[in-house]
């Protein structure tokens, strides 16, 4: 699962995050490396699987004001191109995945990916009804 906050308003000017619509259906993508173009390693679909994508499902660019929240699954196709506006475009990403998927080369600042790869503890199903009665005074 992936969370985009928009920590700025988000449009279509300012490098906003793409998605072609149902591409998670479809299940894993094969995918590689750009090792190139990029300070990081980049995930990358081929041209034609991009544009058959495209023709079965469109691409849409999702908008919104500083405080929007977009949840999407991690094998919908998506992207973002860089920023030529005048215009900031800071989005926070939080990408949410089994522990076994961790970063294990590190090439950012520990401010833009972080270590800490323990796993979410769960909490009982009824944790939000079951509250304790001095609590929600």
């Amino acid at each position: 699962m992936n969370i985009a906050l928009f920590l700025e308003d988000v449009t279509e000017f300012n490098g906003a995050l793409m998605f072609i619509p149902h591409s998670h259906k479809g299940g894993v993508i094969d995918a590689g490396h750009d090792v190139q173009t990029t300070s990081y390693p980049l995930w990358t679909i081929d041209d034609e699987t991009i544009a058959r994508l495209v023709d079965e499902g469109g691409i849409v660019s999702p908008k919104g004001k500083a405080g929007s929240v977009i949840m999407f699954h991690g094998n919908l196709v998506h992207g973002s191109p860089s920023n030529m506006s005048p215009f900031d475009c800071t989005i926070v990403y939080l990408s949410l995945c089994h522990v076994d998927n961790h970063i294990r080369r590190f090439k950012r600042p520990e401010w833009v990916a972080h270590r800490d790869f323990a796993p979410l503890e769960s909490l009982a199903d009824d944790c939000l009804m079951s509250m304790d009665s001095a609590a929600a005074e």
